[in-house]
């Protein structure tokens, strides 16, 4: 990973081996003003000696826009490329190649599947100049390491600024509320064309979904990747898309089955999320449309009892968004049981933080339970508020980040 031409380039941008920066990094960051990229460029800011360039850019630009971009990375003197999902990099392989000419690093954190416009958009990996990414998925570690990345987990996180505790008294408005999408729009967009192959396979989706939901720790991926390299496939369709597509279906269908039964024993519990959720629960229950991220959700979480957190199946090894959210502004928040919920956070015992379930019957009798109990309810979310607060915001991330691409570039300075 060593670039001696970046330090003959930029000799005087040095990192600490804590993470701190000596003297001033321009870093570039590629942004479409999505999800998450507004946290990361506010932690960035939040950091001694980093100026953030922000470079407006599509997520899958043309080439022309990609030479701007490469242009105002020029301009603007930079020493490090920062990018989100690999948003803003050209499938030309433009970017990549200035990228390699000027011996720049890059930095790119990945927050979904790392290999979806691979798959989707014909762009290919660009692992062979100096680069680091960052997963919040842990699984995809290993995938990312044995096709040439530098790879690590890093799991999201919170900003602080956005969530946070409510200043006045606590008034609850509703008991239980689910906060997501109901995946059902990228699901047709995704099998479009598929539909056969699909239908073939609804006996095996229906018996690996039955397991599922009795045990949230069965190994889908394992499952689907063993069924498709032994099942033929349209012309056209590449195992690694097949694999993903079923993947993301059963994921849908397993968000779909947790919600409804949810929904069905409990008439209070209220689901934020996109229209199509009002074909499958009755529209006493749904808040159809968009809720602002930033200024909406954290008011939904605070006035609600108990927040649930329906992973997808696909986030393996990594936690969502709203646990994060949810904590910082000191609520109260159930999630999946998976190994990573208790490295994170303590999730059982005295010092509880988060509460997990095994399954949806499991999730339903820590429901009643915690429904009735509400000074152990809120001083669990006390708890998870004051562990988010001191280990995990997106300035803890970032510090982390620059904390391994030190180590990575071997320019620890020993101060």
């Amino acid at each position: 990973m060593t670039s001696p031409a970046f330090y003959n380039k930029y000799p005087c941008k040095k990192i600490r081996h804590d993470g701190t920066i000596v003297n001033m990094i321009n870093v570039g960051f590629l942004n479409q003003q999505f999800l998450v990229q507004k946290e990361v460029i506010n932690a960035l800011r939040r950091m001694t000696g980093i100026r953030v360039v922000i470079i407006t850019i599509p997520d899958l630009p043309s080439a022309q826009q990609a030479e701007k971009a490469c242009h105002a990375l020029t301009d603007n003197k930079w020493s490090l490329l920062f990018t989100i999902n690999d948003w803003g990099i050209d499938r030309f392989g433009i970017i990549p190649a200035y990228m390699e000419k000027k011996a720049g690093v890059h930095v790119n954190w990945c927050v979904d599947d790392p290999f979806f416009t691979e798959i989707y958009h014909n762009r290919p990996s660009f692992p062979k100049y100096d680069r680091l990414d960052f997963v919040s998925n842990r699984a995809y570690v290993a995938q990312m390491t044995s096709k040439g990345f530098s790879a690590f987990f890093m799991p999201l996180a919170t900003d602080p600024e956005i969530f946070y505790p409510s200043q006045t008294a606590r008034e609850y408005k509703k008991d239980l509320c689910f906060v997501g999408n109901s995946y059902r729009k990228q699901l047709d967009e995704f099998c479009s064309g598929y539909e056969d192959f699909m239908d073939s396979l609804v006996p095996f989706m229906s018996n690996l979904l039955k397991h599922y939901l009795t045990d949230l720790t069965l190994d889908i991926e394992a499952q689907i990747t063993n069924k498709i390299v032994s099942t033929p496939l349209p012309a056209g369709l590449s195992q690694p898309r097949a694999i993903f597509i079923v993947k993301h279906f059963i994921s849908y269908l397993f968000r779909k089955k947790f919600v409804c039964g949810l929904a069905e024993s409990y008439p209070g519990f209220m689901v934020f999320g996109d229209e199509l959720w009002l074909r499958d629960l009755p529209a006493s229950q749904v808040f159809p449309g968009v809720v602002s991220y930033y200024s909406q959700l954290n008011e939904i979480y605070q006035t609600t009892k108990i927040n649930i957190d329906i992973n997808r199946v696909v986030i393996t090894e990594g936690l969502t968004q709203r646990v994060f959210d949810c904590l910082a502004g000191c609520n109260f928040i159930m999630t999946s049981k998976k190994a990573i919920v208790s490295e994170l956070f303590e999730t059982k015992g005295k010092n509880q933080e988060v509460v997990v379930f095994d399954n949806e019957c499991h999730c339903k009798e820590l429901i009643d339970y915690f429904l009735k109990n509400e000074d152990e309810r809120m001083t669990i979310a006390r708890r998870g508020m004051n562990r988010v607060m001191s280990q995990h915001t997106y300035h803890h991330r970032i510090r982390e980040i620059f904390k391994i691409l030190s180590m990575q570039l071997g320019n620890i300075q020993n101060e």
